[in-house]
């Protein structure tokens, strides 16, 4: 008997073009087999997440960029309770709060761009930029690339340093004075401290480009104070005033930077409305910040917007409005000021996250996280509430948001 081959061979393709590619619910349809990001999924699974009514927050914000558009930003909730002083105030996007050490990310952009104006790579010592009298008193292993303590920009921006910093082991702890900052670089370096994660590595940029940029004395009395203006009047300058964030502002940065911002009050997680601080009848906390501190690694003052603008021009520009495509590429690559990064179930999430607080009392804080997902979208998430999850909520939320046969 003759075998018609074509019909057989006909049936088995459209057998396996049945097995691999299986219907939709619409059977004229046939899926995708490859997983799809939904980006209105993703919003929706965040939105529901900070809506939660068995974990309420007090506030948030949250803005999602794709491809270097804004998509889409919400608020909800109170920045200020209609119980505590100066209440009711709705959070919005626009309410600016203190996004803590996502301001490291900041300073990170900030010292890249400096350094490749003045022709500096991530991998030379710092000692050699530090201020004049400050580089003689430097202790010796700082220098010696032979020794652990080695300490280059890369190092210094990855929390890899064996400085040792007044208070922070095991914790973060102080944000050093620029006396500070010097004494644990003229004290014998402790290798315990590389990949612990101290707020003094990023203060020391602004030391760093208060020498680099302005050549600032060291040796007059107004020092520190110096440091920390000029190291405000920078980001300003470079970064802010481009993207028309604080028009208001002058140059001398710290005085005007601050007035011009609303302060949320931070509250407890999960927030209960019907609480209040039995020692002063509060249910906010008024928290406090002192920039000249904080400059460098935390205290900036942003709001959703602000922070999905800076991270749309960083990731997305092509005319390098606030920084170059080169060394853009190695914040991202060498993940300076995001050691929040982790690997996630589709690629590689380049995060950082901050808080204030909490506070000694109540358990109330704010919290403040950006992510950059490897496919072109950014993630902002802020609340004046002590919620320890911002990370995950946003990485969870993306994964999900993937669709496919």
């Amino acid at each position: 008997m003759k075998t018609n081959f074509p019909f057989f061979r006909s049936l088995f393709v459209l057998i396996a073009v049945l097995y691999v590619f299986p219907t939709c619910k619409n059977k004229d349809d046939l899926c995708n087999p490859i997983p799809q990001f939904n980006i209105d999924l993703f919003v929706a699974e965040v939105n529901a997440r900070m809506n939660d009514a068995a974990n309420p927050v007090s506030g948030y914000q949250f803005a999602v960029n794709r491809n270097g558009q804004l998509y889409h930003a919400e608020a909800g909730g109170v920045a200020v309770h209609a119980k505590d002083p100066n209440g009711p105030k709705p959070m919005t996007v626009d309410v600016r709060m203190n996004v803590a050490s996502v301001s490291k990310f900041i300073g990170a952009m900030a010292m890249m761009k400096v350094m490749e104006d003045y022709a500096i790579s991530t991998e030379f010592n710092i000692i050699d930029y530090l201020p004049d009298s400050w580089r003689t008193m430097v202790h010796p292993d700082f220098r010696d690339v032979d020794k652990a303590a080695f300490l280059t920009f890369r190092r210094l921006m990855t929390m890899n340093t064996a400085i040792a910093f007044t208070g922070t082991n095991p914790s973060p702890g102080i944000m050093p004075t620029e006396a500070q900052m010097l004494a644990a670089l003229r004290a014998t370096p402790d290798p315990t401290r590389i990949g612990l994660y101290q707020n003094g590595n990023f203060t020391l940029i602004r030391v760093l480009i208060g020498e680099i940029v302005y050549n600032l004395d060291e040796t007059n009395t107004n020092y520190a104070t110096a440091c920390t203006d000029k190291y405000f009047e920078y980001i300003k300058t470079n970064f802010f005033d481009k993207l028309n964030i604080y028009p208001p502002m002058s140059a001398q940065a710290v005085n005007d930077y601050y007035a011009v911002t609303t302060y949320p009050l931070g509250y407890r997680y999960p927030f209960d409305a019907t609480w209040s601080n039995p020692s002063d009848g509060t249910l906010g906390w008024a928290h406090t910040s002192d920039p000249y501190l904080n400059g460098g690694s935390a205290g900036l003052l942003l709001s959703a917007m602000d922070l999905a603008n800076v991270l749309a021009f960083f990731r997305h520009d092509p005319n390098e409005t606030l920084i170059s495509k080169t060394q853009r590429d190695k914040i991202i690559s060498y993940e300076l000021g995001l050691t929040e990064s982790a690997d996630g179930a589709n690629g590689r999430y380049a995060a950082k996250g901050g808080t204030r607080g909490p506070d000694n009392c109540c358990s109330r804080a704010l919290r403040a996280q950006i992510v950059f997902f490897p496919n072109g979208v950014e993630a902002v998430l802020l609340s004046n509430c002590n919620i320890t999850i911002l990370g995950s909520i946003l990485r969870d939320s993306y994964d999900l948001a993937w669709e496919g046969c």
